[in-house]
């Protein structure tokens, strides 16, 4: 880089910049906030992962191997005694609810400190410098360590020095007595994590002779893979033995969809931004032609002009992306719960309490930024590279406009409607699933290209409308080299959050149309652990049974639900009896027979997300199940809404030919009189414990709470549709700033000739208003047809679900009133600063 071209910068760049630094503090604004959206999705979903990985690296410490399931404990000295393990240490893992404040819970990991020496990550101590008494930790039951930091927290919930807790159904006490203590990093991750003595955690947890984890430390020099091999032939087949590294990829392959899906989300703010860059570039271009013309005719290189107007954008770019990496931990915790909650959800119970950022993502901020603004500006800045200095410099060529080039952006936006079709038909036809999502951007970008269009028509309609109306429009049609830009930037917003909105919309007419099918029952009932730490806990023995044998009882089903592997990966399996759960829709394509097949116990039915992920298995379907490897019919494909990760439903006595295990998540019961519901409710609270342990629903309170579940699981999308119009509408701010401005002259010879200041400020007003008009109606026919690739092609590719896509035109159709507001809003200061422009200011080289 030459000194000239850096006094070049300095005195055509930053100078100006610091002089009158409003226009680049908005374009560092609007990369700011675009970069901070995007780091804070990335935080919140690390956070997330990484409170996972903490407490899978706090369970599995040291160890090389690590068997997990429901594990019998009496195959321990088997596993011990096998060669090349030098330690096998049992474990028990369990969720523990709080009765008070709700939503709260401990991670509980049954250990033997003794047995576990030297492969656990962490190391129990006595509380205030104590000798450690191990003789409390095995004498009283609900013993807990945890970390300091917790241990605080649990004061203010105590009475006595005892915590009230959830174990399944029961209510149980525990007394947070030893520190434990571990490495910090882990420690931050996942603060929840509590040890207990392992009997008694078999105990509390209702897990008697059963483990949920061995841990493995192998001999120095054994082999891995063949120790594995050995443990594989001793152990029940439906046992996981893997390197503990195994549940952290599950993890991540289940959430990939979820975390890629906020991703491209978050990015809409940076497109939004880009568009804004490159309106800012574009109206510098204009505005500083003549000083581009001088610049020419003095001998500076068409690269140096184009370096020039680049490294404008690169250094706003900067300045944003620092000050959006800095704002974005702040943003994060706002997104962390719901994004926790969500992926509590519908995979795993987490916590998001890292919310820090890492190298690399303040990298990758400022990578974002700075690509996004070159991108952004690399048009305009060629446009200014290429001037004609005697063209620019010849009198009378002041009053030159770029007139867009409508031949050539008609058929743009011919190929990137004919690409999103392609793409979409890939992603949906074995193609990679981001092509779903590069479908959706070749429909925004087709329709930028037709916003010339638009802007025309709404001109049109204006023109009859007066002098106002008529001036307006002249402007408008007079700038569409730059409200083009505009225009397209708060279309794409204005797209997306008219998408986001019909495909809610429409999942959500799906789903209550499927729950009509399927919750038909009139009473639910399932321990109230379960709504926090998803279903972990289980009905006591023999609610079923009291239940059917009620008078006012017609008919009781029953659900369970439980990891099964297929294919070397886990899914969900469903075990269901009774016909209280509703009907089963199957899809087109399943066999005629299917429902009978399935009701009369003798197949089973996968979801068809589950087809989406692991393909269609044909007629039958190989599980592993704890008596070895089994074939099941497969009935057909059923709709079903609950796991994105494919779910295989299972009839109870199909179940019961390959499993042991009669326990149960919950109930659905038909009633003989609906109005015996609160009667029944009572009764079974007094059977079964009267301390709030069940959650128990009618039939309009679960779908309520299944919908209140939908809104959370969407909290951050709408979030993020907010966003993206909040940032286009700092873009018709930022474009009138620069109209007022490049308009000096003209609104002088105006106020000159008798124009009022009003008049003036109905101008400027007037233009904001036709851009809102444009950018409402090419937001809502794109956000239409980008609704069809949200629906059809992302959630297909990604979730597998299919979804009815429906429109709902009573939210759609007030769109353009809100956007036309907010673009006089946005509009009035430049509006109100150029109508006090001084005329003989304005024309005094006239």
């Amino acid at each position: 880089m030459s000194p000239r071209f850096l006094e070049l910068f300095w005195r055509q760049v930053l100078r100006p910049a610091w002089r009158r630094p409003g226009l680049s503090v908005l374009n560092a604004a609007s990369i700011a906030l675009g970069v901070a959206v995007f780091l804070a999705i990335q935080i919140a979903n690390e956070g997330a992962v990484a409170s996972f990985r903490s407490a899978v690296a706090q369970t599995t410490g040291r160890a090389d191997l690590e068997i997990r399931g429901e594990i019998d404990e009496r195959i321990l000295p088997a596993v011990a005694a096998t060669e090349g393990v030098r330690l096998a240490a049992p474990m028990v893992e369990g969720i523990l609810t709080l009765v008070e404040p709700k939503g709260e819970y401990l991670r509980v990991l049954g250990v033997d400190p003794f047995e576990s020496a030297g492969l656990l990550a962490f190391e129990l101590e006595a509380v205030g410098g104590e000798t450690l008494d191990y003789e409390l930790w095995l004498r009283e039951p609900g013993v807990l360590a945890t970390s300091p930091a917790q241990a605080e927290r649990m004061k203010s919930w105590a009475d006595g020095g005892k915590v009230q807790v959830l174990s399944g159904a029961n209510q149980v006490q525990v007394m947070p007595a030893f520190s434990l203590i571990t490495e910090e990093p882990l420690a931050k991750a996942e603060p929840r994590l509590a040890a207990m003595d392992i009997s008694w955690a078999q105990e509390i947890l209702a897990m008697q002779g059963r483990l949920t984890s061995i841990q493995l430390l192998l001999h120095t020099g054994a082999n891995a893979d063949e120790v594995a091999q050995r443990l594989r032939a001793i152990v029940p087949a439906d046992l996981i033995v893997s390197p503990p590294a195994g549940r952290n990829d599950e993890m991540q392959i289940m959430m990939a969809a979820f975390h890629l899906n906020l991703t491209a989300m978050s990015l809409v703010s940076v497109i939004v931004g880009m568009f804004l860059i490159y309106n800012s570039v574009g109206a510098a271009v204009v505005r500083r032609q003549h000083q581009i013309a001088i610049l020419r005719a003095c001998g500076t290189t068409r690269g140096e002009i184009r370096c020039l107007f680049l490294g404008e954008a690169v250094a706003e770019a900067v300045v944003g992306a620092a000050i959006g990496i800095l704002a974005a931990p702040v943003l994060a915790g706002l997104v962390a719960a719901p994004i926790a909650g969500t992926i509590s959800s519908l995979y795993e119970l987490t916590s998001v309490n890292t919310l820090g950022l890492t190298g690399w993502q303040i990298l990758s901020g400022f990578g974002v930024g700075i690509f996004a603004a070159v991108i952004a500006a690399w048009l305009p800045s060629s446009e200014a590279a290429g001037i004609d200095p005697a063209s620019i410099l010849h009198p009378g060529a002041s009053q030159r406009v770029f007139a867009p080039r409508i031949a050539f952006r008609t058929a743009m936006a011919g190929l990137c409607l004919v690409a999103a079709l392609v793409a979409g038909l890939a992603s949906l036809h074995g193609g990679p699933r981001f092509l779903g999502f590069v479908s959706a951007g070749f429909v925004i970008a087709g329709f930028s290209f037709l916003t010339p269009w638009f802007a025309m028509a709404v001109g049109k309609i204006a023109r009859p409308f007066g002098l106002t109306g008529r001036m307006a429009a002249d402007h408008l049609d007079r700038s569409l080299h730059r409200n083009a830009m505009t225009i397209a930037a708060l279309a794409a917003a204005v797209a997306m959050a008219v998408a986001v909105t019909v495909m809610i919309h429409s999942f959500r007419s799906s789903v209550q149309r499927w729950i009509e099918k399927t919750l038909t029952a009139d009473l639910y009932v399932a321990p109230a652990a379960n709504e926090i730490g998803g279903l972990h806990a289980f009905l006591p023995s023999g609610a079923k049974e009291w239940m059917a044998a009620r008078p006012e009882v017609a008919a009781v089903s029953t659900f369970r639900e439980l990891p099964v592997r297929y294919d070397n990966e886990m899914t969900s399996l469903a075990v269901i009896e009774g016909r209280a759960r509703g009907q089963l829709e199957f899809l087109e394509g399943s066999p005629p027979d299917a429902a009978e097949l399935f009701e009369s116990g003798r197949a089973v039915a996968i979801s068809e997300s589950f087809v989406t992920r692991f393909g269609n298995p044909g007629s039958e379907i190989r599980l592993m199940t704890p008596r070895g490897e089994k074939e099941f019919p497969v009935a057909g494909i059923i709709r079903d809404y609950t796991r994105d990760g494919g779910s295989i439903l299972i009839p109870r006595g199909l179940f019961a030919s390959a499993w042991d295990d009669e326990r149960l998540h919950s109930l659905a019961v038909n009633l003989r009189d609906p109005a015996a519901v609160e009667s029944l409710t009572s009764a079974f609270r007094e059977q079964f414990g009267n301390a709030g342990q069940f959650a128990i629903y009618d039939n309009l309170a679960l779908r309520a709470r299944v919908f209140e579940i939908f809104e959370q699981t969407f909290a951050v999308t709408s979030a993020l549709r907010v966003i993206a119009i909040l940032v286009a509408a700092v873009g018709i701010l930022f474009s009138l700033s620069i109209l007022a401005t490049e308009r000096g002259r003209e609104i002088g010879v105006l106020r000159a000739i008798g124009a009022s200041r009003p008049q003036i400020l109905g101008f400027f007003l007037g233009e904001s208003a036709l851009i809102g008009s444009a950018s409402a109606l090419c937001g809502l026919v794109s956000g239409a047809v980008l609704a069809m690739v949200l629906t059809w092609v992302v959630n297909k590719a990604f979730f597998g679900w299919s979804i009815n896509l429906t429109y709902p035109l009573a939210a759609l159709l007030p769109t353009p009133l809100w956007i036309v507001a907010a673009s006089v809003l946005a509009a009035f200061f430049p509006a109100w600063v150029a109508s006090r422009t001084p005329p003989a200011a304005a024309v005094r080289f006239e």
